[in-house]
């Protein structure tokens, strides 16, 4: 009896001569740029999902833009991105995650984060947190003087208008 195939997708999914090669890293940015505009680094990460028993590997990529927002793609994106950069960069470990920098059209092993760059996340996200909190109780504060104005003009003045009378005609 042989065993089970354990994944049925290859390593490297196509094979190319190197000037295809040469041709797909001259091309991968703007490929790359269609399917997710603006992206100045993609996190490609390979992930494995068992729904029936056997493992099969998927891949998961993340764009970022220069200030390191998200930038949201297409459905589909992901296995896409996966497949261009596999393409143009077959002796990458992809088994492993990797990054894309668009400033220099190259693959690179993904670091573990260190400590200091979770600290450094978390005070990055504890202050955006803060700035949004801010806003929703500005945002609060200014519902709150439109619905309680002591008139009618009072409340036109602040830049609400009350229509309940206006819309039963």
């Amino acid at each position: 009896m042989t065993a089970p195939a354990l994944e049925a997708l290859p390593t490297r999914p196509r094979k190319a001569s190197a000037g295809r090669r040469r041709r797909h890293q001259h091309q991968l940015a703007w490929r790359l740029h269609q399917i997710a505009p603006g992206a100045a680094t993609i996190l490609v990460t390979p992930i494995w999902l068992d729904g029936s028993g056997h493992s099969v590997r998927h891949y998961l990529a993340r764009a970022l833009d220069r200030d390191g927002q998200i930038i949201k793609f297409a459905a589909g994106g992901s296995q896409r991105i996966a497949a261009l950069l596999q393409g143009a960069y077959p002796q990458a470990d992809w088994n492993r995650p990797q990054t894309w920098t668009a400033e220099t059209n190259t693959v690179t092993v993904r670091r573990a984060m260190s400590n200091a760059d979770m600290r450094a996340a978390i005070q990055r996200m504890e202050a955006r947190a803060a700035a949004l909190e801010a806003e929703l109780n500005f945002e609060r504060e200014r519902h709150f003087e439109l619905t309680t104005a002591a008139s009618f003009r009072d409340s036109r003045e602040a830049g609400y208008i009350d229509r309940t009378g206006l819309e039963a005609s």
